[in-house]
């Protein structure tokens, strides 16, 4: 069930962040974080409600504020380089983020058994192999590819942060990290628009539309946060943060569907090699 978990838990992710990308292309990133993050911590609250627990957990909630910190950095960042770059050059470089909790779990002895070790490091060099082709562009490609490779990288090193701390906080409670995380972004990114607010200019009204599906990203990531939180109660950590972090296939599958970007050969042979990777940590 893990397993099963920390895959879906990928694929809600990879849509929100293309939908995500795609708004932020026509509003800043951080509101399109804000937008999306009140419908989370909305999903938040009635399931924290619905839990009905009997007292509070400063760990949980603790944590969950840590997750909620890094996540607002690293989803801005994140956002912000998918708009000035292509989603399938900056989906993948953010999936290096796996590195921080599989080094965590194996310190704390979530040593996988081989074929399953065999199947992380498969996995996870066929997800960084998608942007091989994209990081070798022209010239003509060098500022705005740069620019947010820079940006992949440092939302890479927040969404490690976050998989650890709801780990770590989903110990003792599920749904108290998700409060602590969902407030801890509302808090933040509420902020930043506050302090942005004179810089800004001028912007259009949100449409309902454009509202309906920042809402969606938000239940979206809602809902692959809790389930990547209960599949590492049950899960090693390593293994289920590397499932957990296969989202740049959804994304960048999406963007060739959806967004006509080219596939290059070695990228759909790198989606093959994930697909074994996973396979083998299923076998395993």
């Amino acid at each position: 069930m893990a397993l099963l978990l920390g895959l879906c838990s990928s694929m809600l992710w990879g849509a929100a962040d293309f939908v995500g990308g795609r708004l932020s292309r026509a509003r800043s990133a951080y509101s399109v974080i804000f937008m999306a993050q009140v419908s989370a911590l909305g999903g938040a609250v009635v399931f924290f409600v619905a839990q009905n627990e009997p007292g509070w957990e400063t760990d949980a909630l603790a944590w969950g504020a840590v997750a909620g910190l890094a996540g607002a950095v690293a989803l801005g960042a994140f956002y912000r380089a998918l708009a000035v770059g292509q989603m399938s050059l900056v989906a993948p470089v953010t999936s290096i983020s796996v590195v921080l909790p599989v080094v965590v779990g194996i310190a704390e002895g979530q040593m996988p058994p081989p074929l399953q070790f065999v199947g992380l490091v498969t996995a996870g060099l066929g997800t960084c192999l998608a942007v091989t082709p994209e990081l070798r562009s022209g010239p003509e490609a060098g500022v705005s590819s740069g620019q947010s490779i820079g940006l992949a990288l440092l939302a890479a090193a927040g969404f490690g942060v976050v998989l650890i701390a709801i780990a770590e906080g989903s110990r003792t409670s599920v749904s108290q990290t998700m409060l602590g995380q969902r407030s801890a972004y509302v808090g933040v990114v509420g902020i930043i628009l506050l302090l942005r607010a004179g810089t800004q200019g001028h912007r259009p009204r949100w449409s309902r539309p454009m509202l309906a599906a920042a809402a969606a990203v938000g239940l979206a990531d809602m809902a692959a946060n809790l389930m990547y939180a209960y599949a590492t109660r049950t899960g090693s950590l390593p293994v289920v943060s590397v499932l957990s972090s296969l989202y740049p296939v959804a994304t960048v599958l999406l963007a060739r569907w959806l967004d006509h970007e080219r596939l290059r050969p070695l990228q759909l042979a790198a989606i093959a090699v994930t697909l074994l990777g996973v396979s083998l940590i299923g076998a395993g």
